[in-house]
């Protein structure tokens, strides 16, 4: 991997400062607006980046004639078959192994790696809104709808403040793509420029680190670093790193900015608690490295308080720790091998109750449930044996054997955790995770897993959501509990919490999107509020939120938080440059009936601009640079 040191000495907290403009407009200028930057002001811009501005052309253009010109039958069909085509399904589960027949296929993975190397490709179908659908016939042009317009591909900070000062001086909008595992349309927005950080895949080890608030190895990330490539930058030097289960995710991006839990929470803390430095670019043109001792309120703010909003991370330097061994194991039942459903479900009931003691000695659990199957398909047991796996789980096994439940129960011992996340849950660098696109992440209070009483209101609630088969539940079980963690913006919720339980559905291409729109609604209508309901004065995980939420959701994704970081918001992007839906701030926005993004009203549209930009592609999309 490169060396990050150019990159930090290019403005190390130098100051370029963008001339006085007139008084910004209410609203943004999309394509076909007075104000739109012409042909000539993009090849300027093109120039000043040294050709690395790109016009955005849909993967799905293949599939249509028109505008775009580049219809290709073989590259359609291989798109629907292993491309944006997703999971195709909504039915789970296939009574033996769930998650990996079913959830987990090549499909899926297409959907990740297809979004994640596009520069403007948006992983979420919903915000996709069938703009460009390989699905519908070719006759059907292929719209720009949701996508942006161009993208920088970011070689360096100077090019992200090349594209902040083009947006502002032509009052257009900007967003940020990092890997795009965005559920709610950060990484993507109509008549946009976006600034594409994928290619900042630099690491450098800092084996002695110091600071006032850390002392040890340490590395410093580019922001494009996605979590399997961080993995295998660090295990090379023999340490690991912090970082989600899925490979793909950048560790700078939104995973480190909003929490970020992983299968190291126990023993090390969420993704927000590793970060010793941020590099970011603010959109007043300053480049800032911002620590606990300076710009420490940016610091806060970016350490969990969400990400794309208080400026453009183009770095980070995280802890890192020394690798060494690690023990595993894996438990699979279903309600065909149970005395009857009830059982099945008391088993689960009873599943939850021991979270508290599965997470002893910094143990983390993954599983998922379906209607009629449980999936622990990962038992993590940091610096232990397989026999502690085995005593570990061996009171819950002697539950599941008084109540006639048969299961499968296996376990493995690895030389290093890298070890035993590439056999749980790669192969690395990218991973098997799958794509979902339907999703709500709920925190589960320590207390309420300790609570008979409480902890069977969770299980019914989480029963409402799966049995009618199109649902499951995912969820990460770990314990915070007295841990020391920095000062920073992470929901006070994750402190008190024993799990992470995220309901999942996955959007099918192939059906009418009204049915998939259907989904969505079930979940902000009936799954999301019952889930909230049995984990009372708790949070989400503001990652994984549905963007239909119909919570409140600066309580539920902030918490006491939100008042601070807002004034941080309004220090370090005056302006309000950075955009997201639910995001700190969004409210004080608006968008009007052609998608513009305008300041002065309430954000009451939880729709966004789904669909309503499809206009000026007689310009758009047409001409190439």
């Amino acid at each position: 991997m490169g060396n990050m040191r150019t990159l930090r000495s290019l403005l190390l907290c130098s100051t370029l400062a963008f001339a006085k403009a007139a008084p910004k407009p209410t609203c943004n200028y999309i394509a076909g607006d007075a104000g739109w930057p012409t042909r000539s002001e993009w090849d300027q811009l093109n120039q000043t980046i040294s050709g690395q501005l790109i016009q955005t052309v849909p993967m799905g253009s293949v599939c249509h004639y028109e505008p775009f010109g580049n219809y290709n039958e073989t590259e359609c069909n291989e798109l629907r078959k292993t491309g944006i085509s997703g999971i195709g399904s909504s039915s789970l589960g296939d009574g033996t192994n769930p998650v990996r027949s079913t959830i987990i296929n090549t499909n899926s993975m297409m959907l990740n790696m297809y979004s994640v190397t596009h520069p403007s490709e948006i992983m979420n179908p919903y915000y996709q809104n069938r703009s460009c659908d390989p699905f519908t016939s070719p006759e059907t042009p292929c719209e720009l709808g949701n996508y942006a317009s161009y993208s920088i591909n970011v070689t360096s900070a100077r090019d992200v403040i090349a594209g902040i000062q083009f947006a502002k001086e032509k009052n257009i909008r900007l967003v940020v793509k990092n890997t795009g595992h965005d559920y709610h349309g950060r990484s993507s927005g109509s008549n946009s420029l976006a600034l594409w950080m994928y290619n900042l895949k630099t690491s450098e080890i800092i084996p002695d680190y110091k600071s006032s608030h850390y002392s040890g190895p340490a590395v410093r990330l580019g922001a494009g670093m996605g979590v399997g490539e961080s993995y295998m930058a660090v295990h090379e030097h023999g340490y690991r790193i912090v970082g989600g289960e899925c490979g793909t995710v950048g560790v700078a991006g939104g995973y480190s900015q909003g929490g970020g839990h992983s299968v190291l929470t126990s023993e090390n803390g969420l993704g927000s608690d590793q970060v010793l430095e941020w590099e970011v670019v603010t959109t007043t043109g300053e480049y800032l490295i911002a620590t606990p001792e300076q710009h420490s309120d940016l610091y806060w703010a970016l350490s969990g308080g969400g990400g794309g909003t208080y400026g453009v991370v183009v770095g980070v330097t995280v802890k890192i720790f020394k690798d060494g061994p690690f023990a595993g194991g894996a438990l699979v039942f279903n309600n065909t091998d149970t005395p009857g459903n009830e059982v099945f479900w008391k088993a689960i009931e009873l599943w939850y109750q021991y979270f508290p003691s599965f997470t002893v000695n910094n143990n983390t659990v993954q599983f998922v449930l379906l209607n009629s199957t449980l999936d622990a398909q990962a038992i993590n047991l940091p610096g232990q044996t397989v026999d502690d796996v085995n005593k570990l789980m061996a009171p819950y096994l002697a539950e599941l054997d008084a109540l006639g439940i048969q299961y499968s129960f296996k376990t493995e011992y690895s030389e290093t955790y890298y070890d035993h996340f590439n056999n749980y849950y790669g192969p690395l660098p990218h991973g098997a995770e799958p794509v979902t696109t339907i999703l709500y992440a709920r925190l589960v209070p320590r207390k309420v897993v300790k609570d008979k009483k409480a902890n069977a209101k969770l299980v019914d609630s989480l029963r409402s959501v799966v049995e009618n088969g199109k649902w499951l539940i995912g969820c990460g079980v770990f314990n915070l509990q007295n841990k020391i963690h920095p000062d920073n913006a992470v929901l006070p919720a994750w402190r008190d919490a024993q799990a992470v339980c995220i309901a999942n559905g996955f959007w099918d291409f192939e059906a009418p999107v009204e049915e998939n729109l259907k989904l969505k609604e079930e979940l902000a209508d009936f799954h999301a509020p019952a889930m909230d309901a049995a984990t009372p004065d708790s949070g989400v995980y503001m990652n994984e939120v549905d963007p239909l939420y119909k919570g409140d959701w600066k309580e539920a994704m902030y918490g006491v938080n939100y008042e601070r970081l807002l004034e941080i918001k309004h220090k370090y992007d005056p302006d309000h440059l950075l955009f997201g839906h639910m995001s700190v701030g969004s409210d004080e926005f608006y968008f009007d009936k052609r998608g513009r993004l305008c300041n002065g009203q309430q954000d009451t549209n939880v729709n966004l601009d789904l669909g309503l930009v499809n206009q000026a592609m007689d310009w758009m999309g047409i001409h190439g640079l």
